[in-house]
């Protein structure tokens, strides 16, 4: 049977012979593409030998083109430059390319908002577009979410910051409604609830929350956030993510109620590995935690 000759050569070896011929030395070459003489020797040699002819001359101190080195390197030149310039166009289009970012509403609102415009101010060029509520997170640049660390083949899944759970009202809420000593008295009082965020108090009441919830006044609110102005409006009382309302604690608008029972969870940012490819798509996660942080 008669074996099939490759149409392609070893591809890894045509970089190496392009440098080659460029610098007219090994050793330059070498010190371009971050190898050793020695490897960058086998590179030409394996692609000698799958061509059949010398594509050098060598001499004790230098080495020059064969006539069909010189030919073949002409050839492998134009089209490596040709590839090298695509390659830079899409790079730029990619960066040029609105990032979608998904995020938690009130996250968007109260963390991100307030800083973006050191983004622009530091980046001008940069365009972000952010999309709150379910979004699958192949068809997003990266997403925001709160919880558990999500491991997953391929992608990256880094903290950001806390994301601690604590129940919240007004200091006129507190000073007219029934005595507020212990979780278990929250059953006496008003408590708010978005659709989206009733797993919040589910997972801050514990084994209590059956009990309250059968016995406590809920004001249920469509969207979420808007539980926690109906807190500074002294309706009841919210559980939200003490990063959330440091302003509004700090103000004394919001009080944070049983700090000892707060339940600690975390800020994730999550994306896929490719996406460190891009230059902006790096400087917007670099400024995330930055701004998260601060």
């Amino acid at each position: 049977m008669q074996t099939k000759r490759r149409d392609l050569p070893p591809m890894t070896a045509l970089p190496v012979f392009e440098a080659v011929g460029r610098h007219m030395s090994i050793a330059k070459a070498a010190d371009e593409l971050c190898l050793t003489p020695g490897a960058v020797s086998r590179q030409i040699q394996n692609l000698e030998s799958f061509l059949g002819c010398d594509l050098f001359e060598r001499s004790h101190r230098r080495i020059t083109f064969t006539p069909a080195g010189e030919v073949y390197w002409d050839k492998i030149h134009t089209s490596l430059g040709q590839i090298r310039a695509v390659t830079s166009d899409l790079s730029v289009g990619i960066d040029r390319r609105p990032l979608v970012i998904g995020s938690p509403r009130v996250f968007l609102q109260k963390c991100i908002m307030p800083a973006l415009g050191t983004l622009y101010a530091r980046r001008p060029d940069i365009v972000v577009k952010f999309v709150t509520g379910g979004h699958d997170i192949e068809g997003l640049d990266g997403t925001i979410h709160v919880g558990e660390a999500i491991s997953r083949k391929g992608f990256v899944c880094e903290i950001l910051g806390d994301a601690d759970l604590t129940p919240v009202c007004s200091p006129a809420y507190l000073h007219r409604a029934p005595p507020l000593d212990t979780p278990d008295d929250l059953e006496r009082h008003t408590l708010l609830r978005s659709a989206e965020f009733t797993r919040n108090w589910e997972r801050w009441l514990g084994a209590r929350a059956p009990r309250i919830f059968s016995r406590t006044r809920f004001i249920d609110l469509e969207s979420s956030g808007l539980e926690l102005t109906a807190a500074v409006e002294g309706l009841g009382i919210a559980i939200v993510r003490q990063k959330l309302v440091k302003q509004e604690l700090a103000d004394g608008q919001l009080v944070a109620l049983f700090e000892k029972d707060m339940v600690h969870e975390h800020y994730f940012f999550m994306f896929a590995d490719p996406k460190l490819r891009s230059d902006s798509f790096r400087f917007f996660r670099n400024w995330l935690r930055d701004a998260v942080v601060e």
